[in-house]
């Protein structure tokens, strides 16, 4: 057993961490913003220490004694962002979980990152890919980068960290009002199948159900290696755009709801569109991408990655989401 430090506690991905390491028995104690909804996560035993990410003395007083440190806290990528709010959350927030991982003598780091800063246009996403010469200059893209140039230039100078790659992520939350917010794919699903989305921008996207990120997570807490990066994917088989998954989505839910993709053609000329999807996506929709688009053999080999094939993660959080009463009855697959 051992006392596990985490931040984004309420998030997607961090309260299922919360729940697999809770499962195991670890000790868990969460950074929580003061006023958020963290009851569901005192309910799976995890202690709750209200701060902000942003104050280096109150991430080091929540980490106090941890053996580990696992930092899921992020502002995301939506319509809106705000450069200086992002580099706050995304990249000064982890200089103060390493600060206070090293401070407190944490054994190791692990930080959840993103794919959007990496080279990978002619060849396949890897666990070694390289940084991007001329990256996206969308806030949640720059602050990420930064935050990844830190994490691995402490890796480097000898503080046991690494990272873990989700992909698109969805899927069942002990914190289920979290998991619903904007710009969440979980809250997508059930506006397709409300046929309150028509279209979605086109790129493809590497998914990922959210207990697997979590296993993959945990796994590299036990057995990750200092510097390492880790691919948190379902199959590569299943890299579709947002509209195919949606779909999909729809499809397993009994719904004929059909939503299109939108080109980056389409996305150029028409301003009001670039605005309303926001600087990530329309980034991403002019990238070029590999096929395939990735391979995973390293965290597979090294962390024991068994990931969910996209219809089977479907079905389940299409049944959550009935569950918890986000869809009406009938809502769940057939």
């Amino acid at each position: 057993m051992a006392t596990v430090f985490i931040t984004g506690g309420t998030g997607l991905i961090g309260a299922n961490i919360c729940r697999r390491l809770r499962e195991r028995g670890d000790e868990v104690r969460a950074l929580v913003r003061p006023g958020s909804a963290y009851e569901p996560l005192r309910e799976l035993g995890v202690v709750p220490v209200e701060g902000d990410i942003t104050s280096g003395e109150e991430v080091l007083a929540a980490a106090k004694d941890a053996e580990f440190t696992v930092h899921s806290a992020a502002v995301l990528g939506g319509a809106s962002q705000d450069l200086e709010e992002h580099a706050r959350v995304n990249t000064l927030g982890l200089r103060h979980v390493l600060d206070a991982a090293a401070a407190v003598g944490c054994r190791r780091t692990v930080a959840l990152g993103t794919t959007t800063y990496f080279d990978y246009t002619t060849a396949p996403l890897t666990e070694d890919s390289p940084l991007l010469d001329d990256p996206p200059s969308d806030p949640y893209t720059v602050s990420k980068r930064a935050a990844f140039v830190e994490l691995m230039r402490r890796a480097r100078d000898g503080q046991d960290a690494c990272v873990v790659i989700p992909g698109g992520t969805f899927g069942p939350s002990p914190v289920s009002g979290r998991a619903m917010q904007a710009p969440s794919y979980n809250l997508r699903i059930k506006l397709a199948l409300e046929r309150a989305i028509a279209a979605t921008v086109y790129f493809p996207i590497p998914w990922s159900y959210a207990d697997d990120v979590a296993a993959v997570t945990v796994a590299a807490l036990d057995r990750g290696i200092a510097g390492e990066k880790y691919l948190a994917f379902a199959s590569p088989d299943d890299v579709c755009s947002t509209a195919q998954f949606l779909n999909r989505a729809c499809e397993l839910a009994g719904s004929d709801h059909r939503v299109v993709d939108l080109t980056a053609k389409e996305l150029d000329a028409d301003p009001q569109l670039q605005r309303a999807n926001g600087p990530s996506l329309v980034a991403l929709a002019h990238r070029r991408f590999p096929e395939p688009y990735y391979t995973d053999t390293l965290t597979r080999a090294r962390l024991g990655h068994t990931p969910l094939r996209l219809e089977e993660g479907l079905r389940r959080t299409l049944a959550w989401l009935e569950d918890t009463g986000a869809l009406e009855s009938g809502g769940a697959p057939r």
